[in-house]
């Protein structure tokens, strides 16, 4: 009956992930045009950073992996309780798509940089940045993005339109998802922080 429900829900709002989808593939497209089209200087700039990193990896450079993983909970999480918040608002409803367009780009732009050093050996050190971290965080914020956006569209419905709706069930479901949207991003990050330095690595072969 669950999994029913669940191809009976998405299919009722397939128009809706198809949204947030295409807002996904903008925001990484825009971010790998941005990534092409900086400045010299501020290219430059970026691409040390990013060769330090991977000559580090090839080199055996010793790694802060504490530091590394406080810092990159923080960032996730902080993308994670900021669609949250805002969902429990009317201006989720601007803000959410907002948000979830900018870590796209962000994540393009990453890409973007990755691929623009390294050329077509880049293509490969893109991917493996993507998959699996990358693009589980974006499908976790696209997730809670969701029902955010539902939750702000009943609220709005409920202050403005007057309509009697019964958001306590939905408050319920909601609060779930970010229960284990907070799982998953935590099981990312471990792997983003222990693993995915070891199979970076395997990228430095080619470089």
């Amino acid at each position: 009956m669950k999994k029913k429900n669940f191809w009976q829900e998405l299919k009722k709002n397939k128009y809706k992930y198809l949204f947030l989808i295409t807002i996904i593939i903008l925001g990484f497209l825009s971010g790998i045009v941005l990534a092409n089209i900086l400045s010299y200087n501020d290219k430059k700039e970026v691409g040390e950073i990013v060769e330090t990193y991977f000559l580090n990896l090839k080199n055996n450079e010793s790694i802060n992996y504490i530091g590394n993983f406080l810092n990159n909970l923080g960032v996730n999480f902080f993308y994670l309780l900021l669609l949250f918040i805002f969902g429990i608002s009317i201006i989720g409803i601007v803000l959410n798509p907002f948000i979830l367009y900018f870590k796209s780009l962000i994540t393009g732009f990453s890409v973007g940089i990755i691929i623009s050093l390294y050329s077509f050996k880049g293509i490969l050190g893109g991917i493996l940045y993507l998959f699996p971290t990358q693009l589980l965080n974006l499908l976790i914020y696209m997730l809670v993005s969701f029902y955010g956006i539902n939750l702000s569209i009943r609220l709005f419905k409920v202050l403005f339109l007057r309509k009697n709706i019964n958001n306590n069930e939905f408050m319920k479901k909601y609060f779930q998802v970010l229960l284990f949207s907070s799982i998953v991003l935590l099981i990312s990050t471990l792997y983003e922080t222990f693993l995915a330095d070891f199979v970076m690595k395997f990228f430095t072969l080619f470089i």
